[in-house]
């Protein structure tokens, strides 16, 4: 009888969470069909496409498995995020060096082996975002229908962020911020901090959505999760700051990127140089991600007066991301996905045309994005016009349609587990 109850449940949760692992499976199939036969079927050419960012990450991850933690931001792999990834790569870097698998990293052969295992690795580890949005969805009362809405959306815009660009810290650290979200709402203060603490040493531009999470909060509840948030990225980053701190520190206070290799915008030429010509000409992107913090600590002050209001929270913290793409001295296309995947969840609440218009214009900017558009005050236009647009779609004004059929419930404390609830895939963590 024991038996039959858990199969029971596990196949409840399985049809709980159907869209989310459809849409993985879809992610998954589509992602590596692409990389292993868009050159060789459709370009006429011998080497598979690969995403060229992951390798530097992934030979990072070597140094962590042979036990070198210290010098992961010495070894030249240009790497820039917090180690967290890394640490979730080591054990399949240390797998695939030991079976003599090749990589793009330092050299480029055509057939890097090694992705056939970390290919469906980063893409799963991503895709784990969808089941963030959905639970984060359902806490909203969304519906079935346009939750399924949700995930197809969700996962075209994460397609090329994981198949395209092969950043999955990105995915991985909205995951578990987004969680954090869900968990605050829940007042479930504890496990918030923690999992938003894993999310900045995951990928630090969660870190914007920090002071909305603190408006949540409250002035005394806010020092505990302030020092839960910050803890892991300080016991990760300790022993490369220990082992070479100025190396460590330049890499992630001046935070390199290359505008002629990317995309420039106004603010690039503000932006402090830090050497080379060309291609390779870097300037530093740090200064702006500080004015973008700080901005975002006026958007969560003015969030404080939204703290009964779930919808424009939510909406609050998708404009917070926003604002790196803002203040950026260079971007990259992916740089617009955080604020597409957290504005849909409250887009998918609103009335037929918003939503239309909201998902038209975020799909559409995935894919321009993708795309030079000749000069980059274009491009920058493209991207500016497109997050603004979308943000305007979902603003929570005053209650959808949508709203108006399922009344939001603001606090569910000691309420029944929901449909995608992280309760399920984390526990009853206080």
């Amino acid at each position: 009888m024991l038996e039959r109850d858990r199969r029971a449940a596990l196949a409840g949760r399985v049809r709980q969470w159907k869209w989310p692992i459809l849409v993985t499976a879809v992610v998954l199939l589509t992602g590596m069909a692409y990389c292993l036969a868009w050159g060789p079927v459709v370009r006429h050419q011998g080497s598979w496409v690969v995403p060229g960012d992951i390798w530097s990450a992934y030979r990072s991850a070597h140094f962590i498995a042979w036990g070198s933690f210290g010098s992961i931001y010495a070894v030249g792999t240009e790497i820039v995020t917090f180690p967290a990834i890394l640490v979730l790569f080591a054990p399949l870097a240390l797998l695939t060096g030991g079976l003599g698998m090749t990589e793009s990293f330092p050299f480029f052969p055509p057939h890097p082996t090694s992705w056939l295992l970390l290919g469906p690795y980063e893409i799963l580890l991503g895709c784990s975002v969808l089941f963030a949005c959905d639970a984060l969805a359902s806490r909203l009362d969304v519906p079935a229908t346009r939750r399924a809405i949700l995930c197809v959306a969700e996962g075209v815009v994460l397609w090329p962020v994981l198949v395209l660009w092969g950043h999955p810290e990105d995915a991985l650290a909205l995951t578990l911020a987004v969680y954090a979200m869900v968990f605050a709402l829940d007042r479930r203060w504890t496990a918030a901090g923690w999992l938003f603490g894993l999310a900045i040493c995951t990928q630090p531009l969660v870190v914007l959505m920090g002071p909305v999470l603190l408006a949540m909060s409250g002035r005394r509840r806010a020092p505990a999760l302030l020092l839960r948030s910050a803890l892991p990225s300080v016991v990760l980053l300790a022993a490369p700051l220990a082992a070479q701190f100025h190396t460590t520190t330049h890499v992630l206070l001046d935070q390199p990127n290359f505008p002629n290799l990317n995309h420039a915008t106004p603010w690039t030429w503000l932006a402090p140089r830090l050497g080379g010509t060309g291609d390779h000409l870097a300037v530093a992107a740090g200064p702006g991600r500080v004015v973008a913090l700080l901005a975002a600590c006026l958007l969560g002050w003015w969030a404080c007066r939204w703290r009964e209001r779930p919808e424009l929270l939510v909406w609050a913290a998708a404009a917070a991301l926003s604002l790196r793409c803002f203040t950026e001295s260079v971007m990259d296309p992916y740089y617009l996905w955080p604020t597409l995947a957290v504005g849909l969840i409250v887009l998918v609440r609103k009335t037929r045309w918003r939503l239309i218009l909201g998902l038209v214009t975020a799909l559409a900017i995935t894919v321009g994005a993708e795309n030079a558009l000749g000069e980059w005050f274009w491009w920058w236009s493209m991207a500016s016009a497109g997050l603004l647009v979308t943000l305007a779609s979902a603003f929570p004004a005053r209650a959808s349609r949508v709203s108006d059929e399922v009344p939001m419930n603001h606090n569910r404390a000691g309420s029944e587990p929901l449909h995608g609830s992280p309760r399920a895939l984390i526990g009853a963590m206080r």
